[in-house]
């Protein structure tokens, strides 16, 4: 089995300049997407995610003001519930 390569002649100068030119523009393409997606990571989605960490400490601190509360009457009266239990003896 033989391998033959063939070399074609090509003008001089236009196949390095394509090269070149061709490798420009993916790096280009390239650095334009990642451009992209920083710029969405940072305009959007970064401020919806302080947006949402800032919404959820606010609901939980509420939630614990709640819970609080209930435990502890703002009036300083105690609700219970009691059971009297009588033991007669005699």
């Amino acid at each position: 089995m033989r391998v033959i390569y063939v070399v074609q002649g090509a003008k001089a100068g236009t196949g390095p300049f394509w090269t070149a030119l061709i490798r420009l523009a993916v790096l280009t393409a390239a650095g334009l997407a990642l451009l992209a997606l920083i710029l969405i990571g940072l305009l959007i989605v970064l401020p919806l995610v302080l947006v949402g960490g800032v919404a959820l400490l606010f609901y939980v601190r509420r939630r614990l003001r709640q819970a609080q509360s209930r435990r502890h009457p703002r009036d300083g009266v105690i609700d219970a519930e009691y059971t009297v239990v009588d033991h007669r003896h005699g």
